[in-house]
């Protein structure tokens, strides 16, 4: 929601306070200590909740400093998780490279709340994970186990995009972008209040021409799309309704080939997305939601395919369609020092259909998922400054085609300490993940039955503000038993991360930001032991009508034996006036931005090939125009 909206919400809370306060100590207790959280660790006071976990925030002034134009552009810089891209070119943060179906599906991406997912065929990301964003005021990533309320499936890292108020950027605005290699795009939007209800409506295009990738023959391996996606909403002040789509056709890079030499490789999508909340009451909320996609492939190659439904031939034209259906019951209450949320929640997922060559090839028994959860969480206040929580959330699977079902159990106890300078919040959790359905179905005989994973971790948080700076200090340690991604190794996967972030403001116009990132993993990827380092460094400058921006993100890993990467990002706009600007960027500047494997096979002797080494951020140059009106 935007800075207006959580204005109010906040100056109504303060009033109510104030008239009940002889009867609701407690209840001040539990909002005092939130609203002063988030004060702590949002400038902006927007939509934080601190009980969704650890929080690195992009406010509306950092988006538009950076010049941020798509998900892509702020994922880019996130410390643990950050941006890849698999080998159909898809955005894919958790990839290892390798032969596998999307592997991201334990990150959910929420757009004002509601969680956009491809159901079937994996999380949201995998189309939002380079959105546009000209639609978006801020960006939230929290990082563990999320609040319950927020997520009917389990997820290591919820993205929640908030969309533009018109109580504060009513009216239109056109945003236009040229750049290398042919590369445009296109944005409009229009947003209007009224005295009943609000509305915005955003249309942009993009076609991305991007950097080809070298595979040893004739034909680069290409990764050019076209995009055209709207995102609107319509709401009064208890219920709102958004109407969300997007079409992506895509060059899938090394799509289904086994050697990354395909003769085509072409993926192309159609998603809409639909979605109804109201509040019955202010203790009551229902929420209704529909996403479906359909995804055409078009693959060759000389040698047979890797794809299951290829049935080992050399050509490949198939089309999917899959539907999801999500429902939501909630209910609030603050009773003396605790604060009790609780509700149910239910998924459907079906693959409608799949047909090859134009004819119905849909044989395989499984083709539903059906998720049931509910959950309770309570926020006590131990006093004016500390808060404890604790959560419970159990999920129930059930699937067709003889496919086992599953139980899972979420456990999630938390602590939060706050003062005038310092604040603390640690969590202890235990999840549990189940196998996604697209795994299932490209090998269902030796995937009817997996255990689900279970993740120990424990999360701390240390923060110290002054007027003008910030520090925090984040440590996460976290274990999985009988991990989804078996490794040869007889050790259980473990995680340590440790995140430092340091802002620093000299005056309104000129600030620095910096973010260290540490991680240790032992036995994973049939690893004994991987480290990885990353850094962000930027400054945000501006001198008269010209605004500056300069970001490095820095990568290194032992598994590249602690190869430097750097992506730099710069820019320089000129603020013609207060409604036109015009902005010249450089992404990957340096084309040096972090490179990751590509596995290859020789499929006539299988035998290893050299991988390909390849970079998810192009190096690029841009003039951008920007007009409100």
């Amino acid at each position: 929601m935007g800075y207006f909206f959580g204005q109010k919400i906040i100056q109504k809370s303060l009033v109510f306070l104030c008239l009940f306060s002889s009867g609701v100590i407690y209840a001040q207790n539990v909002d005092s200590i939130l609203q002063e959280y988030n004060k702590k660790n949002d400038l902006s006071q927007k939509t934080i909740d601190e009980n969704k976990g650890h929080l690195v925030l992009f406010t509306r002034e950092k988006l538009e400093r950076m010049h941020a134009k798509t998900l892509k552009d702020v994922f880019k810089t996130t410390p643990v998780i950050y941006y890849h891209e698999n080998r159909q070119a898809l955005p894919d943060p958790l990839t290892s490279g390798a032969f596998e179906p999307y592997r991201s599906n334990f990150i959910r991406l929420y757009v004002d709340g509601v969680e956009i997912t491809q159901g079937w065929m994996g999380s949201g990301l995998m189309l939002y994970g380079d959105v546009n964003i000209d639609f978006v005021d801020h960006i939230e990533f929290y990082y563990a186990v999320p609040s319950f309320e927020a997520a009917v499936e389990p997820a290591y890292l919820t993205v929640f995009l908030y969309s533009k108020d018109p109580q504060r950027d009513g009216g239109g605005k056109l945003d236009l972008t040229g750049g290398s290699r042919g590369y445009n795009s296109q944005s409009i939007s229009y947003g209007e209040q009224t005295e009943d209800l609000s509305y915005m409506v955003n249309l942009s295009h993009t076609n991305a021409k991007r950097e080809t990738i070298d595979n040893g023959t004739s034909t680069p391996l290409s990764r050019d799309f076209e995009r055209t996606q709207l995102f609107s909403y319509i709401k009064k002040e208890d219920q709102i309704f958004h109407l969300q789509v997007m079409k992506k056709n895509t060059d899938s890079l090394a799509g289904m080939s086994w050697d990354a030499t395909p003769l085509v490789s072409q993926m192309d999508y159609l998603n809409v997305h639909m979605d109804y909340g109201i509040d019955f009451s202010e203790h009551w909320r229902a929420q209704v939601a529909y996403d479906w996609l359909k995804t055409d492939m078009a693959q060759a190659d000389e040698l047979p395919l890797l794809w299951r439904d290829a049935l080992g031939s050399n050509i490949f034209n198939g089309e999917y369609k899959n539907s999801t259906y999500s429902a939501e019951l909630t209910y609030k209450e603050t009773i003396g020092n605790n604060r009790i949320t609780a509700g149910i929640k239910g998924r459907y997922k079906e693959l409608d259909s799949f047909t090859r060559d134009g004819q119905d090839a849909l044989i395989t028994p499984f083709t539903t998922e059906k998720i049931a959860t509910a959950f309770f969480q309570d926020q006590y206040a131990l006093s004016e400054q500390q808060l404890l929580t604790l959560g419970i959330s159990y999920n129930h699977i059930s699937r067709n085609g003889g496919v086992e079902d599953d139980s899972l159990l979420q456990l999630r106890l938390g602590y939060i300490y706050t003062s005038e300078h310092w604040s603390y919040k640690a969590y202890l959790y235990r999840a549990q993940f189940a196998l996604e359905p697209l795994v299932r179905y490209l090998d269902l005989p030796n995937y009817e039955d997996v255990d689900p994973q279970t993740t120990i971790a424990i999360t701390q948080e240390l923060a110290y503000s002054e007027e003008n700076y910030r520090l925090r200090l984040m440590l996460l340690f976290m274990q999985d038993e009988d991990g989804l991604v078996q490794n040869n190794g007889a050790g259980e996967t473990k995680y340590f991360f440790t995140i430092v972030n340091y802002d620093y403001d000299f005056d309104m116009d000129n600030k620095v930001n910096l973010q260290l990132y540490y991680a240790h993993y032992q036995d994973i990827f049939d690893l004994d032991k991987l480290e990885d380092m990353s850094g962000y460094l930027s400054f945000t400058n501006s001198y008269e009508n010209f605004d500056f921006y300069n970001g490095v993100v820095y990568h290194s890993n032992s598994l590249d034996n602690w190869k430097s990467y750097f992506d730099l990002t710069s820019s320089v706009s000129w603020n013609i006036d207060q409604d036109l600007t015009v902005t010249l960027k450089g992404d990957n500047l340096l084309n040096k931005a972090k490179k990751t494997n590509l596995f290859r096979v020789d499929p006539t002797t299988g035998s290893m090939l050299e991988p390909l080494q390849v970079s998810p951020i192009d190096q690029r140059i841009t003039l951008e125009l920007e007009y409100i009106f």
